[in-house]
């Protein structure tokens, strides 16, 4: 009876945060991970290796209001400081690899990295990124670095109810990045 009174009050915690998803894996921007609902606040976790990339594709309307904040799990190695990207059209900038023609990048990485409790997570918050976007497709990237461990990169939006069963069975493994 214990077990499952916590993991309902673990549950509860996320009933009115974003909705966790677990990543697999999606090295490449030619297969990024599908972000279905991006109007949607969502919290979205993955592993990296070091040296390695997450991406994840937007299909936004005209005048998208986009915040996102990365995060790693707390018990990761200090020295796991993944960098953040927007890739997209009419973006100018930088750009970590070849993009269609018209693309460019925005490039957000933390000079400091501070704790952060809350909503059953136990983690560093890093970078964050804000944008007015244009109507199409756009690209978030996680760029791992040297070191590797467990990422959350938090879309913010509209607070629904949801997730995976894959997401929320990843918030403990991301906690202690194990």
């Amino acid at each position: 009876m214990g077990k499952r009174l916590w993991a309902l009050a673990f549950l509860g915690l996320f009933a009115s945060a974003h909705q966790p998803f677990w990543n697999p894996g999606s090295p490449s921007p030619e297969a990024p991970y599908p972000v279905a609902r991006p109007e949607v606040a969502q919290a979205l976790l993955g592993r990296l290796e070091p040296g390695g990339w997450a991406f994840f594709r937007l299909e936004v309307p005209e005048g998208f209001p986009l915040r996102a904040s990365l995060f790693v799990g707390g018990g990761c190695p200090e020295g796991f400081r993944p960098v953040l990207w927007l890739l997209g059209p009419g973006l100018g900038g930088e750009a970590p690899l070849p993009l269609p023609p018209g693309w460019g990048g925005l490039r957000r990485e933390a000079a400091a990295w501070t704790p952060y409790r809350g909503h059953g997570l136990e983690a560093r918050r890093g970078p964050r990124l804000e944008a007015r976007l244009g109507q199409g497709a756009y690209l978030l990237g996680v760029e791992a670095g040297e070191e590797g461990g467990y990422f959350l990169l938090s879309l913010d939006g509209r607070e629904v109810p949801g997730g995976s069963p894959e997401g929320f069975a990843a918030i403990p493994r991301f906690n202690r990045c194990r």
